[in-house]
């Protein structure tokens, strides 16, 4: 039992210190390249934060062979990522900041409605993949289009919703262009590499343990997999940068919808969406709730901290309900 969570405690660390320099790396990259915040924040960044989550998913279909470990993952990442968000709400009110819903773009909130329609597409998918029927095109469910589909689209209206800003492109005038591109591909590597390592520590802690899949993966696995899009958010938020915070965990959660349809594909020969547990439409349900409540906020503009409060208290309960539906089934 030691051992699986030393593994587990290592592989956390491994995501941590190569995500977070990795993020460091990928920002260097935009300011040598002139791409503005907008983009790093809400897109670009967002996808290269996302990377352990996509490595997870391979993994655990290709290699694993545990659909609910590169699923629940992909769903618990979003519930995660909103976590931290009230989490960081917060911080930021205990430091005597304003909300974080008050300070915001409109790239925000447009990122955060498609975060819940994408959540809720993915749960009704689910639902219809488990209950009615679930036609598949190459092995690759039909539901599986519709989410990358409607994660094109999202992408384009966002590109009409940013702001273009300047980027000050002598800020890492220290490190020279080859360097910068060679240090952030060994950290993509290590971060891949551990992700991929992550579905067996996760296999260990269900055999050892005897929890659910599910829960482990919507705990455990997209604990481990959204370090990254914290760290990444909480040096946003020292530099003063609330959007770019705001936009890279729920930028993230659109990427990590996104990639079902990329996992789908590795998923051979039944579609990711039917061989999973049932209990991903409760993650999918409450991923979407914690995100809409986010969306809520930011659409009033609330003050108080009332918002990131109920959000903590639903991300507590989704986690036992999770548990619950886990030991039931």
């Amino acid at each position: 039992m030691i051992l699986v969570w030393l593994k587990f405690i290592i592989c956390v660390a491994i995501i941590f210190f190569a995500g977070s320099k990795l993020a460091r790396y990928w920002d260097a990259i935009a300011h040598k390249t002139g791409l503005s915040h907008a983009w790093v924040g809400i897109v670009l960044l967002a996808i290269v934060t996302s990377l352990p989550e996509l490595a997870n998913g391979i993994s655990s279909v290709a290699l694993a062979r545990i659909p609910d470990l590169a699923m629940g993952d992909l769903l618990g990442a979003c519930m995660m990522n909103m976590f931290s968000l009230a989490m960081l709400d917060l911080i930021w009110g205990l430091r005597g900041r304003e909300s974080l819903f008050k300070t915001f773009r409109e790239s925000n909130l447009v990122s955060t409605f498609f975060g819940v329609l994408l959540l809720l597409i993915a749960s009704a998918a689910l639902a219809l993949s488990q209950f009615l029927f679930d036609f598949s095109l190459f092995g690759v469910s039909i539901y599986s289009f519709v989410i990358l589909g409607v994660y094109i689209a999202a992408l384009k209206v966002l590109g009409q919703h940013m702001d273009e800003e300047e980027v000050d492109e002598e800020e890492y005038a220290h490190l020279s262009d080859l360097q910068v591109y060679i240090v952030f591909f060994i950290l993509a590597l290590i971060v891949i590499g551990a992700g991929i390592w992550l579905p067996f520590i996760g296999s260990e802690i269900v055999s050892v343990m005897g929890w659910g899949k599910t829960f482990v993966a919507v705990l455990f696995i997209a604990l481990a997999t959204t370090l990254p899009e914290l760290t990444v958010s909480l040096t946003a938020l020292r530099m003063g940068e609330t959007s770019m915070a705001i936009g890279n965990l729920v930028g993230s959660n659109i990427f990590n919808v996104a990639i079902i349809f990329v996992v789908d594909i590795f998923n051979q020969p039944a579609s990711l969406l039917s061989a999973v547990s049932q209990n991903m439409i409760y993650a999918a349900l409450f991923g979407a709730l914690l995100m809409g409540i986010a969306f809520f906020a930011l659409k009033k503009q609330i003050a108080n901290r009332i918002p990131a409060l109920i959000i903590i208290l639903l991300y507590l309960f989704s986690l036992f309900f999770i548990f619950q539906a886990g030991a039931l089934s």
